[in-house]
């Protein structure tokens, strides 16, 4: 059997009037024909015209496609969006939360008497058969009327006759010889329109010391037990009602517990489930802009502000100290001066004082206002911020609880927080695209829109490259011919 062999035309064979002009165009469709990209290749071979043309639309059509949509996910990737992660889980290391109490009572009646004794009597017995608390088992003095009528709620007042945490503090295992409450703070209580001595345990509030943590002990967390004396017999009016305000707060944070706090009764057990939150932003470019404080406190030998609302308060406190020489009475931030009076403009929620002109640079109050909303812009979100929220039980104290098991009822106000199994709840933001992700993304694109490889990218390059190097050696080619024709003639 014979096979008849038929030579095959080989389209790929070189043009021979290419081959003889050996022009750019003859050797781009050489070098585009032998192209990997089919779309490129299937438009330079094509002989028939309109199917060229056509091709070549549609080329130029998916192409201004791809290009727009890569326009449009990097101008969305450029303004560095983030997504929300949400944890939940149980450590075995528990952030420790610090406490604030305040007596609600103002101002601590002995204190005041034996200061001022002209202006306190001894009560007779109508005035203690009415108010049997208040005049207590033993004959003390209590305010004059006119004292109780013409009593001015002077800011430094509270403070010099405020009630002590050691008479306050009866029992509380985060309290020994070395450790003790911080304070006394200055706390305003709005209704009384007043100033009162409050206490922190456990807080941070531009302290040197880190903070502490709760360690779970076997399978549970140690409870905090606290037990409070409101001092009932030492409250200064004698229809007011005895109590404790308290919070619970962040540690790198400090409050006031007459806004933030719960009321609480004497003779009363309260049992505080505590439930942890961490949120973890993200810093400049992302659009939470946040700054890491604990970063800056070790920068600054462990000063200064751990939290943005600190921060804040900490520009209030520097502002009025600078440039009024006495400290604002809402801050919050630890005092270096005596306090201003509250005779003031308001900026937003607080008060500037007008009584004198301020003493800082410019000398006037758009200046001290200025210099205010400056420090403000400083005082981005924290990187890391920490929330406690928690649930109040409230009962009562029965003589089964009592030690001494006596018939008398306890006046006193027992405190019992658990850490059980508490959840921590961590909200992060994080980039929603990395550079590997982005990276797939347009690849994805080229894909759809292009039907490109990354292999048939790289063959596209390179054709680019073999035609401007042809082009770049006849044009150098060129050049020398015609300065050789010139050397001759």
């Amino acid at each position: 059997m014979f096979v008849l062999l038929v030579p095959m035309e080989n389209k790929s064979r070189s043009d021979p009037t290419c081959e003889r002009k050996k022009s750019v165009k003859c050797y781009a469709s050489k070098v585009l024909k032998e192209s990997s990209v089919s779309a490129v290749s299937a438009i330079v071979s094509t002989g028939n015209i309109p199917r060229k043309v056509f091709r070549v639309l549609v080329f130029l059509l998916f192409t201004a496609g791809f290009l727009y949509q890569c326009i449009k996910f990097l101008s969305y990737i450029l303004t560095y969006p983030t997504v929300v992660n949400i944890e939940i889980s149980r450590p075995n290391k528990y952030l420790a939360p610090a406490y604030t109490f305040c007596n609600y009572n103002m101002i601590k009646r002995s204190k005041f008497c034996s200061k001022n004794p002209d202006l306190c009597e001894y009560p007779d017995e109508e005035f203690c058969d009415m108010y049997p608390r208040y005049c207590g088992e033993t004959q003390t003095k209590v305010p004059k009327q006119n004292t109780l009528r013409n009593e001015e709620n002077l800011i430094e007042s509270g403070l010099e006759f405020g009630h002590d945490w050691k008479d306050m503090l009866i029992v509380s295992d985060m309290v020994n010889e070395t450790v003790v409450p911080n304070g006394p703070l200055a706390r305003v209580n709005i209704e009384e329109l007043g100033v009162t001595n409050c206490y922190s345990l456990n807080d941070r509030v531009d302290s040197p010391l880190e903070a502490t943590y709760k360690t779970k002990e076997m399978f549970k967390f140690d409870d905090d037990i606290i037990e409070f004396n409101p001092e009932e017999n030492e409250i200064f009016y004698p229809d007011a009602k005895p109590g404790i305000m308290f919070a619970i707060h962040s540690p790198f944070e400090a409050i006031n517990p007459f806004e933030d706090g719960i009321f609480m009764e004497p003779g009363n057990l309260y049992r505080i489930s505590i439930q942890m939150e961490e949120e973890e932003l993200l810093p400049y470019p992302y659009k939470t802009d946040c700054l890491n404080y604990t970063e800056m406190w070790l920068k600054a030998n462990k000063t200064g502000p751990r939290s943005q609302e600190m921060c804040r308060h900490k520009c209030l406190r520097d502002i009025t100290e600078d440039c009024f020489n006495c400290t604002h009475i809402e801050s919050l931030y630890p005092r270096r001066k005596q306090f201003c009076n509250d005779d003031g403009i308001h900026y937003g929620n607080y008060l500037f004082i007008v009584d004198k002109l301020p003493h800082c640079s410019g000398s006037d109050y758009e200046y001290v206002v200025d210099s205010f909303e400056s420090c403000l812009l400083n005082c981005r979100e924290n990187c890391q911020r920490t929330k406690f929220s928690y649930h109040v039980q409230e009962s009562y104290i029965t003589q089964k609880m009592m030690i001494n098991n006596t018939r008398t009822l306890s006046r006193t106000i027992k405190v019992k927080i658990y850490f059980d199994d508490s959840e921590i709840i961590k909200i992060r933001y994080k980039p929603q695209y990395q550079e590997v992700e982005a990276f797939s993304y347009i690849g994805g694109f080229i894909g759809i829109w292009l039907g490109v490889s990354l292999v048939q990218v790289v063959d596209v390059f390179e054709s680019v490259f073999l035609i401007t190097r042809y082009c770049f050696k006849k044009g150098t080619r060129k050049s020398e011919e015609q300065h050789t024709n010139s050397y001759l003639f």
